[in-house]
């Protein structure tokens, strides 16, 4: 006869393509029933389904200083005259859904701790990680007044100048560092600032210059068959309800890999110069 049992799961990972030059993080289950007789036998059971994080996304941005007549103080002149990219603001979005079950943990400094946010840049994580160079952006950012610096060490300037450039009409309006109270339709984005011009002359096709981030996200089963909303209030990571983890992924700066905000350029040319009169 049998003699013991045990409902256990295995996690898998791996990066599926999306057909635009980025990769999906994408994490399944599968569920193990093991059993111990005469012999040790394991079977699977069930279906795949999603961890309580799912498909994961970063984006650079950069929101130039608006050039509304091109009269000449704003441009950089190569080729055609065009805004000067010169302080950009340059943020990271970071994206993911939530599991079906899953919703923010409004305890413990919700959905995502805004002192757990970390970025930096460089090549190899663990190199800037050793260097100091994961640095609290969100946790400066949300306390800096106006006049202080934010962003990565090497690329500060004043929180108004940074908001300042979101918030041109041409600008995305984004706003930092703010976990959502909740998530109705699964999907959470989150803006995090890493000051200007940090993307400035770092693009390339050897993957040398890459941004990282490193994140908890804090959330709550809600399935009462698993415990959830019939389980005791959050405290502190002791909750059976609490799901929570430590998001850390990067994306690389290359040519055409930044969504870019405020960009426009003009040119114009002579008729003497293209016809024979």
């Amino acid at each position: 006869g049998v003699e013991h049992t045990v409902d256990t799961y295995l996690g898998l990972a791996n990066f599926r393509p999306t057909g635009i030059a980025a990769l999906d993080t994408f994490a399944t289950q599968t569920n193990l029933h093991l059993e111990k007789t005469s012999f040790f036998s394991v079977s699977t059971h069930g279906v795949n389904h999603y961890t309580f994080l799912e498909y994961v996304n970063l984006r650079l941005v950069a929101v130039y200083k608006e050039d509304a007549d091109f009269s000449g103080a704003e441009e950089a002149t190569d080729r055609t005259v065009r805004t000067n990219p010169d302080g950009a603001a340059s943020y990271v979005q970071v994206t993911f859904t939530l599991g079906a079950q899953y919703a923010p943990n409004g305890a413990s400094g919700g959905l995502i701790p805004v002192d757990s946010v970390r970025a930096g840049v460089g090549t190899f994580f663990d190199e800037v990680e050793a260097g100091g160079g994961m640095e609290e952006v969100c946790a400066v950012f949300d306390a800096a007044l106006d006049a202080a610096p934010v962003g990565l060490a090497a690329y500060t300037h004043t929180k108004k100048t940074f908001t300042d450039r979101l918030g041109q009409p041409c600008g995305p309006q984004a706003v930092m560092c703010t976990t959502p109270g909740s998530v109705p339709d699964q999907f959470v984005s989150y803006n995090i600032p890493l000051g200007l011009d940090v993307f400035a002359n770092k693009a390339s096709s050897d993957l040398s210059s890459n941004v990282f981030v490193d994140l908890v996200v804090n959330a709550l089963d809600t399935d009462p068959s698993t415990g959830g909303s019939a389980g005791p209030t959050p405290n502190q990571g002791d909750d059976p309800m609490q799901m929570k983890t430590t998001l850390t992924a990067s994306i690389p700066i290359v040519a055409g890999g930044i969504n870019v905000f405020c960009d426009g350029f003009t040119a114009k040319t002579d008729l003497k110069d293209v016809a024979n009169v």
